[in-house]
């Protein structure tokens, strides 16, 4: 796995330079000095989005372990700091937001909430990548092979989502994982007991969330659909900041297209060259410079070393209070 990430980091890397080339860096400079300021306000509403996938995540708790907004916020920006930096494919991000949630809530229940909030962000993605599928189909000039291909793909993501939504709404996706032969010849019987046990606890609290009815569930998918859109915000303001003339249907067609190649590129390290190439193709769709794509996903880039800093600090933070609070806890 080390070779490939590095394979693709470097063919990532290649494509970033050369689309640099093709727009110029002194084009490029030109239109990062007239988007000014405009910046730091793209940069700075990315705070809203992060908050709103937090309370999506807050949603994902039962009702008796639901802890405070604000105290997740922190391990959110954690996690998501950790998933930028590293080939994990988002599992490393998770593993921090689990160890930095409230003590107070069994173990058994903040990974369950993980696995459930992972479920309704996937779906969230799915369905704006539904449309921006859509939207390509409309607008690209593809080849009736190419357009086939297309709905292929989408068709195996959407039987992969509707598998793990299965899954979890039986109660058979952690004991999927933790019950086998191979776990009692790996880690002999009394311990693969006990990874079965907990397994069976995780999907019931998983089962006991999805059978609350649609109300969880569904209201974590609205608020990761609401903090993605954001997206779709500080798309509009930039566009608006240089100046673009463009309706709503162009910016939602620019924000669908883009983030359906996203979903498709995960694998990519950072997305390098992949989200560059994404803006740049989604905007020539409907008219725009391809140019100011570049720009807009450099801007993306900004924010996310921003606020990867900020998910940091918080990281940071909370090791120290942890550590502060395991040495007083020594002391008495």
């Amino acid at each position: 796995m080390r070779w490939l990430h590095a394979v693709l980091l470097v063919l990532g890397g290649a494509l970033f330079a050369w689309l640099v080339s093709q727009v110029g860096v002194a084009s490029l400079w030109d239109d990062a000095a007239r988007l000014g300021w405009g910046v730091v306000v793209i940069v700075a509403i990315e705070g809203v989005g992060d908050l709103l996938h937090t309370f999506a995540w807050q949603r994902c708790f039962h009702p008796g372990h639901r802890p405070r907004l604000l105290r997740l916020w922190w391990p959110h920006l954690a996690g998501a700091a950790i998933n930028y930096v590293t080939p994990t494919a988002t599992l490393g991000g998770e593993v921090v937001r689990g160890t930095l949630a409230p003590r107070a809530v069994p173990p058994a229940e903040v990974t369950s909430s993980l696995a459930i909030n992972k479920l309704t962000a996937t779906l969230a993605d799915t369905l704006v990548a539904i449309v921006g599928v859509g939207l390509l189909l409309f607008h690209a000039p593809l080849a009736p092979e190419a357009k086939a291909g297309v709905l292929a793909g989408s068709a195996l993501v959407l039987a992969g989502v509707g598998a793990l939504v299965v899954l979890q709404r039986t109660g058979r996706m952690a004991t999927l994982v933790g019950r086998g032969h191979w776990l009692r010849r790996v880690l002999g019987p009394a311990r693969a007991e006990r990874v079965e046990e907990v397994s069976r606890e995780i999907d019931a609290r998983i089962v006991a969330v999805h059978n609350e009815g649609l109300g969880a569930v569904a209201s974590s998918v609205a608020l990761h659909l609401a903090g993605g859109a954001i997206g779709a915000v500080q798309l509009w303001l930039f566009l608006l900041f240089m100046g673009a003339s463009i309706d709503a249907l162009g910016v939602v067609t620019i924000f669908a297209v883009a983030r359906a190649i996203d979903l498709v590129s995960f694998f990519v390290p950072a997305r390098l060259g992949a989200q560059e190439g994404a803006r740049m193709f989604a905007m020539s769709l409907v008219g725009v410079e391809a140019s100011l794509g570049l720009l807009f996903a450099l801007v993306l880039r900004l924010e996310q070393l921003v606020w990867t800093g900020v998910g940091f600090v918080a990281y940071a933070a909370m090791l120290w209070q942890r550590r502060r609070e395991a040495a007083v806890g020594a002391l008495r």
